[in-house]
């Protein structure tokens, strides 16, 4: 009788200690930088590819889609140019 509530216990023992083990490894993947509109810094993100292709990701402030970093296309100042 005891040995089968040692046994039990341990049992339950294995999976409380499992359950509240942090996970393990750290980063998976590849990530990339993306921004968006919002002036004059925009935000900038690191997502995943897979986490990017899911669908469009909207920018909470601007409400413009964010953008791979390397695509973004900034405004050109006009200094000293004649209107």
């Amino acid at each position: 009788m005891i040995a089968a509530l040692d046994a039990a216990a341990a049992v339950q023992l294995k999976a409380t200690v499992q359950a509240v083990a942090p996970p393990r490894g750290g980063r998976s993947g590849s990530r990339f930088a993306i921004v968006c509109e919002c002036a004059p810094v925009p935000r900038r993100q690191q997502v995943t590819p897979y986490f990017y292709e899911q669908g469009p990701l909207l920018c909470g402030l601007c409400l413009a889609r964010f953008r791979p970093a390397d695509t973004v296309v900034l405004p050109v100042q006009a200094a000293g140019e004649d209107t």
